[in-house]
C-alpha cells in the first residue's frame, strides 16, 4: 500500500487535535483555568506533530491520482491550503513552545489570530479536501 493512501486516514487526527486546541483555549481564556490551557498546548503540539505526516501523504496521495482539468485545480488548491495549515500551526505550536506556554499581552493576541487562522484554514482545507473525494457540490443540500 502506498503511504499516499494513508492520508484519508490521517487527516482526521490533526482536525481534531487543532479544533480541541482551540477549544482549550477558549475554555482556558473563559473559565480562567489553567487546566483548559495545558490541555489546548498540549493538543496544539500534538496536531503540528500529527500534520506534517498528513500533509505529506496528501502531496503523495495527489501526486498519484494525476487529476486532470478542474478537479487538478481543486486539488491544487487543496495542496495550498493543507501547507498553509501546517505552516500556522507549526507557528503557533513554536510561539507557545517558545514562549513556555506564557503568553503575555501581544503575545496573547498574536497567538490568538493565529489559532484563529488555524480554525479557519482547517475548515477550508477540509471544505476543498471534500470537494475532491464527494464532488464539487457535496454541501449544496444544506443550504
Amino acid at each position: 500500500m502506498a503511504f499516499g493512501k494513508l492520508h484519508v486516514l490521517l487527516l482526521h487526527f490533526p482536525i481534531a487535535l487543532a479544533l480541541a486546541a482551540a477549544l482549550g483555549d477558549v475554555l482556558g481564556a473563559v473559565w480562567r483555568k489553567d487546566f483548559f490551557r495545558q490541555a489546548g498546548f498540549y493538543c496544539l503540539l500534538l496536531a503540528a506533530l500529527a500534520a506534517i505526516p498528513t500533509v505529506i501523504a496528501g502531496d503523495m496521495h495527489m501526486e498519484a491520482q494525476h487529476y486532470l482539468g478542474s478537479m487538478h485545480d481543486l486539488a491544487e488548491t487543496h495542496e495550498a491550503l493543507g501547507i498553509a495549515t501546517l505552516c500556522v500551526l507549526l507557528a503557533a505550536a513554536a510561539l507557545r513552545a517558545v514562549r513556555r506556554n506564557r503568553l503575555a499581552r501581544g503575545w496573547a493576541v498574536a497567538y490568538a489570530v493565529l489559532i484563529a487562522a488555524v480554525v479557519a484554514l482547517t475548515g477550508l482545507t477540509g471544505h476543498w479536501g471534500g470537494m475532491l473525494s464527494f464532488g464539487r457540490n457535496y454541501l449544496s443540500g444544506l443550504f
